[in-house]
Order: C-alpha cells, then structure tokens, then sequence
C-alpha cells in the first residue's frame, strides 16, 4: 500500500467537525491529532531515517532462529504426545508452515526487544548537563514562544525545565513529537516510545496502529498478516499480545483507547478489558454514537487515499476486527504484573505499580 503522506494529512482536515459541546471539540481535536501523528510515518525521509537506524537484517536472522528454535520445540512435543498420548502446546503467535511462530511475527518480537534492550532509553527525569548529578528536580515547563528554535524544529510540545539539586543549573528536556527527531535522541517517555516505534514497525514493512490510551499511555498495534489480527505492542515494556497488562497488571482505570493509522480510526478499548460496564461509567466525556460516528468519518476519509480493491480488504477485516472486540478479552491465565519502566518512585506516584505496592 502506497499512502502519499500529504495527502493523508489534507483528507482528516477535510471531515466536518461537527462539535456543538466543548467537551466534543477537545476529543475532536485529540482525534484529529492522533490521525496527523500517524500521517508522519508515511514521509519518505522518516521511513528512510527509520529504516537507516534498524539493523533490519539482524532483526530478521533472530527472527529466523525464533522460528527454528520454537519448530525444534513443536516437533519434540508431538514426538512425547505420540508416545504418551498427551497433547502437545503449541506458541500461540501463528505459523508461517505448520506450528509454531510465524517468521513475521518472530521478528516483531525481535524488533520490539532490541528497541527496548539497545536502542531506547527511558528518563523520568534527566541528569543535569553541567556535572551529571541525577539528582535534578522540574522547575517549570516551557511551551509556546519560550521553546527554543530546535525545539521547535523537533515538534516539541513543551520541555520541561530541571533544576540540579547540587550545582542549581537547568537542563532541558525537550518533548519532542517528531519521530525523525527522536531517531536521534533516542529518550523519553511512553510517548517517544510509542511514536519512534510505531514508525520503525511502518518502515520495516508492518501493518502498523498508534494507540492512544486517555488515561495517559501510549502503545502500538501490529497487523498479524498470519493471524489475521491486531498484536498489541508496548516498546517500554517489551511485551506483545497482552493487552490486558495495563487493568490486570498495573491496576490502570481505562475509559478510552483509540487506535490511529493510516487506515482509520478505531476505538479498540474491549480490547484491553474484561468487562466494558464499568469503564462506560468512565466513558462521559462524549456520548457513544457520537464517538463511533466522528471514528467512521475520520476512517472514510483517511481510506479515499487507498484503491477501492484495498479498501474493501479493509472492510472485510474491520467485520472480523468488530467480532473479536465484542467478545470479552482473552485472559492468558498468567499473573501480569505491574509496571516496570520507570522508577519506583515515578511508577508509584502514577498507581501503576499493581500487585508490587
């Protein structure tokens, strides 16, 4: 699928807003924004920088040796259930041939774990630039006019400013929004996790989702063209397909978590919760059908980029994506913990620490 980038981003801009509350033009917006944030993946020289930053070819031979190791591991299990009549396990990520992880989705995991292990480093706070005491404590937040020329540059929302507790300089952390830029700083939180990864998954030839979580996290989503399914993927944590990890695990509050890509808008939040009930009683900031209309039209337009024959792929697996949502979420049946990324201190003052409190 070839998606011109500017194109993508005139085609959302064009859906009628149609906000009559307050509350529906601040979520309007935040859809909106959550559709040019994917648009960006689609630039050339983002795809080029992203691809120039992988070692794609080493990501594949880990992949390929996943697959080998886990087929040896199906073949010993069929062996022992011939012998002795038990049933044998088999990974539950899809095959390319036979059992066992697909060759596609064994070097996702293999992407997702040297983001995590090699490439990106997470700052709560950051060590002072002057003489390295980590130490530092946030002073203030610089946005609008007081951000500086590369900041601006980077597309940084704001930066927060710290102050070292020894020798009382500043040091500036920029929160930058473009993903070509955080190739080169490579730091942050979820949020720079989540955009530089969901990029490296566009540019290694993935079906890729930017998801937004409205109780302040951001992850990714990846097409399984085996499965036949959305994988959940956080960069932060190196996990795929737990997508219960955050109510289960870190004992998160969810009310609305959508998923933006160049295919369309999608509140996917069934995905991440045993029972809806409760989380509508959170969900008050718009009204149901209003959300699901403004996701439609914001889809509708974002596909007018794609052939007609594509687009009706899509729809086809929207039906099965729709089907799978309603069905309660799966429980793997393992104990999911809390968050890990982070200091105690910070994953504590969120309430993420789960059953580690």
């Amino acid at each position: 699928m070839t998606i011109d980038a500017r194109a993508l981003r005139d085609a959302f801009a064009r859906v009628d807003a149609a906000t009559t509350t307050p509350a529906r033009a601040r979520f309007d917006a935040r859809l909106r924004a959550g559709a040019a944030q994917v648009a960006s993946y689609e630039d050339e020289l983002a795809t080029t920088c992203a691809t120039s930053a992988m070692p794609t070819e080493t990501l594949r031979r880990e992949g390929e040796r996943t697959v080998m190791r886990l087929s040896a591991t199906t073949a010993r299990e069929r062996e022992r259930e011939a012998t002795d009549g038990t049933t044998a396990t088999t990974a539950t990520t899809g095959a390319d041939e036979g059992d066992g992880v697909s060759l596609e989705d064994a070097t996702l995991l293999a992407l997702l774990r040297w983001f995590k292990e090699d490439f990106f480093e997470w700052v709560d706070k950051p060590k002072c630039e002057k003489c390295g005491n980590a130490e530092t404590r946030l002073k203030r937040t610089d946005q609008g006019e007081a951000l500086r020329a590369e900041e601006r540059e980077g597309e940084a929302s704001r930066a927060e400013v710290y102050e070292c507790s020894t020798c009382r300089a500043e040091t500036r952390f920029p929160r930058y929004n473009s993903a070509i830029k955080l190739l080169d700083t490579r730091r942050g939180r979820c949020g720079e996790w989540a955009n530089a990864f969901t990029l490296c998954c566009r540019a290694m030839g993935y079906r890729a989702r930017w998801v937004l979580d409205w109780t302040d996290h951001v992850w990714t989503e990846v097409y399984s063209e085996r499965q036949k399914r959305w994988l959940h993927c956080d960069p932060c944590e190196n996990v795929c397909d737990k997508p219960l990890l955050y109510e289960q695990g870190w004992g998160k509050q969810l009310s609305y978590v959508i998923a933006f890509s160049v295919e369309g808008v999608v509140d996917v939040t069934k995905r991440y919760t045993k029972d809806m009930k409760p989380l509508y009683r959170r969900r008050g900031e718009v009204y149901e059908p209003w959300l699901k209309s403004r996701c439609d039209a914001l889809t509708r337009e974002l596909r007018m980029q794609i052939p007609a024959n594509e687009v009706k792929e899509l729809e086809a697996q929207d039906a099965m994506e729709s089907l799978e949502l309603d069905k309660p979420a799966v429980d793997i049946g393992e104990s999911l913990p809390g968050r890990q990324t982070g200091s105690f201190s910070w994953r504590a003052a969120r309430g993420e620490l789960g059953n580690q409190q």
